[in-house]
């Protein structure tokens, strides 16, 4: 039985070449946008789910207080793992984890070859067994015996040491400590978090030496016992707070844990936090609703265009009827129809999937391979797929043309289905509604990603080549080096500075008068007096920093922006210049120099905190990084140039640097890569509804072949006709624009609230997206109005 139903099937397929190109294509093309976002989103679901203790792992997460705007922040102090240890039974083990000079790159050498590495981190020896390690050389348990030990990643080694056994050689980090390899361990996947390439014992460095409840740098995770009571943890773990932290030095309110599988995913409204793979739900939602909305728009294509053809098909029905078929037999002929077709697109798409991925990876920033496609998850996904894309794709036009009456036969005039005519346009103005609100989506998108590329920050990022001198081993060999530089025909200014904007700034307070209890949240970089010159702030009072310090001075002269001059009561700029304000960089009081106009240091997400840029003798803070304003359009050669003296004056450092107008763009990297994806597949989305209003205009020509030679008998012209067969589609994409508007708004304005600095949507984007649809739709319905248009009306009066 069933092979006469794929008998019977195959051949109505082949009988109907246009409606099996259409649907096939449209289907093919929404699977294949399915098949790559359900693995691209697998792979994000995936992340930290294969540790053995996974369940058990736990970060620990904290919230300030009302002063630091109630913040949720990722980084501890360093006394929060072993407190909850030693205090709360249900903890098993802990493990803390911190970056490189919190957060920056670390200049190694080995021999006499210098690297640039991102990936070393300070940790617990506990960090091996909390997470699954495993050895090729070395072992875990003798890791961290010695002093000076540090356990490196296969990548790693392979990168510094080529084939050699790295067990006992030496690395020499920042010009400061010289470590040797105590171990090399695997890599870690891919979906993993936890992104070390090179962990050096925290133990052996004064962030583990030094335990206190202030600075905030360290990412703690703990293992609790299976039975642990997650609730009752918190509440203890938020306890040891006033046990150990004097009322007036608590900035925290309370700890939270966070399961580690929620980390990747859940910590966009997380501050800080050192692993550089972090996903959002957010956006994890958002391409699971385009990757369903782009399969449902293929599957109404197949049932509009399935529907359109019922008149053609009504007679067969009837014959098949008459000679005693029953509506479960009609039912199955037209199900298995579908599902042929259906296979095929998957297979197509499936195929397509495979070659379009280096250009999916490009777009979305995703780390998918091959293997990820050729999962056992994914290749099961897709046999549900199949049968769910069959029962709904093929329900309406089973059910449809099943309960076609056998008086069809009897009857020789056209049959009247208004209801299969609205659900059939019905889901044609669902089509382009759903276009009309990806076309405004793109539009706001880009708009936003524009404005933030193109805002005036406060300063001018553009022209400035920040290089890492933390590694210096002297202040002569910076001397020098800043000379050699200045030196340089196309440099404009060149500036010291313990952070670029928004990086690895201190973050402290500032106080109106020396007894006040809470002081004003602030962030503080240490710089010189070029500073003005080389960001192009704009001084609003004031003077820059000095220039230079004799040695025997012990002011801090700082700097402020106009957050600060606010706090501090003063009404204009030139009020707080002379004055002195009460800073954490100095047991002394602070003399202000000068007034700076508010610049977004952070994300334009973030709205504009206190800055405060200072320079002292005997600064607490490390100079680590040169500003370079340059005046050339020749990068590759001023790049050859910087390394040229760092290779003269600073041999042992390797040479590390970022364009800082780049940098600041990397902000924004997450939205660029959602704008791309969400352009790209709105656009197949757009194409996909386009081909289902081509065989439906298609099909209403055919149907109207007789009134359209009627018309050119009676004398309508080549406009009329093309008007007469366009104009039903276009009230349809009206209606649609109507319904599209406010939606597209709503959704809008809910993703622009992620930015404290955004744009206002504009009136002109919903008229620009409505009468791009409208000209979509009258492209796409043009040719068959045109072709039916022209042809010979004695042929088509002929026509039956």
């Amino acid at each position: 039985m069933f092979k006469n139903y794929f008998k019977t099937a195959w051949r109505n397929i082949r009988a109907n070449k246009l409606f099996t190109v259409l649907n096939i294509a449209g289907l093919a093309i929404g699977l294949c946008v399915f098949i790559l976002l359900f693995a691209h989103i697998a792979n994000e679901l995936s992340f930290d789910r294969m540790y053995t203790n996974g369940n058990n792992i736990y970060r620990v997460n904290m919230e300030t207080t009302a002063q630091y705007n109630s913040e949720q922040w990722a980084e501890l102090p360093n006394a929060v793992g072993p407190a909850m240890l030693k205090d709360i039974p249900q903890v098993k083990s802990f493990t803390r984890l911190v970056k490189n000079d919190f957060g920056a790159t670390a200049s190694l050498k080995v021999g006499d070859k210098n690297f640039v590495e991102n990936g070393l981190y300070l940790a617990d020896a506990s960090v091996f067994t909390v997470f699954d390690f495993s050895f090729e050389e070395g072992t875990i348990a003798a890791a961290f015996t010695q002093p000076n030990s540090i356990v490196i990643s296969t990548s790693a080694k392979e990168r510094l040491f080529g084939n050699q056994q790295a067990m006992g050689k030496t690395i020499a980090i920042n010009n400061r400590d010289t470590v040797y390899v105590s171990g090399v361990y695997k890599d870690l996947p891919v979906n993993s978090t936890i992104d070390c390439d090179m962990i050096y014992n925290i133990m052996d460095s004064w962030m583990g030496q030094n335990v206190s409840w202030s600075n905030a740098s360290f990412e703690t995770y703990c293992l609790l016992q299976p039975t642990a009571n997650i609730a009752s943890v918190q509440q203890m773990a938020t306890g040891l707070i006033n046990k150990y932290v004097p009322k007036d030095e608590q900035y925290y309110t309370r700890f939270m844990l966070q399961p580690l599988a929620d980390i990747h995913l859940y910590s966009t409204n997380l501050r800080q936090g050192y692993s550089a793979k972090m996903g959002s739900i957010t956006t994890i939602k958002s391409l699971l609703f385009l990757s369903l909305l782009i399969l449902l728009i293929a599957c109404i294509n197949y049932m509009n265009l399935a529907t359109a053809r019922s008149q053609k098909r009504a007679k067969g029905v009837g014959v098949n009827k008459v000679l005693g078929a029953n509506i479960k037999q009609m039912l199955m002929h037209f199900y298995t129809e579908t599902g042929i077709l259906t296979f095929i697109s998957i297979a197509m798409g499936y195929a397509l999937a495979i070659i379009l991925l280096p250009f999916f990876r490009n777009i979305t920033g995703s780390e998918l391979n091959n293997a990820n496609l050729y999962s056992t998850p994914i290749l099961l996904s897709l046999v549900l797929v199949w049968l769910l894309v069959t029962m709904v794709a093929g329900s309406y036009p089973a059910i449809s043309m099943s309960r076609i009456s056998p008086l069809i036969l009897m009857n020789k005039s056209k049959q009247k289905h208004s209801l299969a005519d609205l659900i059939r346009k019905s889901l044609v103005v669902f089509q382009f509604a759903c276009s009309i609100i990806l076309i405004i989506a793109v539009m706001v998108i880009y708009q936003q990603l524009q404005y933030i590329t193109n805002k005036n920050l406060g300063y001018n990022p553009k022209g400035i080549i920040a290089v890492s001198i933390k590694s210096a081993e002297n202040d002569q060999q910076i001397n020098t080096a800043i000379t050699d530089i200045k030196n340089l025909a196309v440099i404009e200014n060149v500036s010291v500075v313990q952070s670029i904007p928004g990086e690895t700034e201190s973050g402290r307070s500032v106080r109106k008068l020396a007894t006040d209890k809470e002081g004003f949240p602030v962030k503080t970089c240490r710089t010189d007096g070029a500073i003005t010159e080389t960001m192009q702030l704009q001084l609003l009072a004031g003077n820059p920093l000095p220039k230079s310090l004799s040695q025997q001075d012990t002011t801090c002269y700082v700097l402020i922006n106009e957050t600060v001059a606010k706090y501090l009561g003063y009404k204009t700029p030139q009020e707080a210049v002379g004055k002195n304000v009460i800073s954490e960089m100095s047991e002394n009081a602070s003399v202000i120099t000068g007034v700076v106009k508010n610049f977004n240091y952070q994300s334009l997400k973030d709205d504009i905190g206190g800055y405060v840029y200072y320079e002292m003798n005997r600064a607490p803070e490390y100079l680590r990084t040169l500003l370079v304003r340059y005046n050339t359009q020749n990068l590759p050669q001023l790049v050859q140039q910087l390394e040229g003296v760092f290779k003269n004056d600073l041999p042992n450092t390797a040479f590390d640097y970022k364009f800082l107008d780049t940098h600041i763009q990397n902000r924004y990297a997450a939205e660029t890569k959602t704008a791309n994806t969400i352009t790209v597949f709105s656009l197949l989305a757009i194409f996909i509804a386009c081909l289902g209003l081509f065989g439906l205009a298609a099909f209403t020509a055919e149907q109207r072949t007789k009134e359209i030679g009627i018309r050119k008998v009676l004398g309508a012209s080549l406009a009329d006709v093309s008007a007469m067969l366009s104009k039903d589609f276009l009230q349809l994409v009206l209606i649609a624009a109507i319904i599209a508007f406010p939606v597209a708004w709503w959704a809008m304005q809910q993703w622009l609230q992620n930015f404290a600095f955004k744009i206002d949507i504009s009136w002109w984007v919903f008229l620009l997206a409505g009468l791009a649809a409208i000209i979509i739709a009258l492209i796409t319905v043009s040719f068959q109005s045109i072709k039916a248009a022209i042809a010979n009306p004695v042929k088509s009066l002929r026509t039956e």
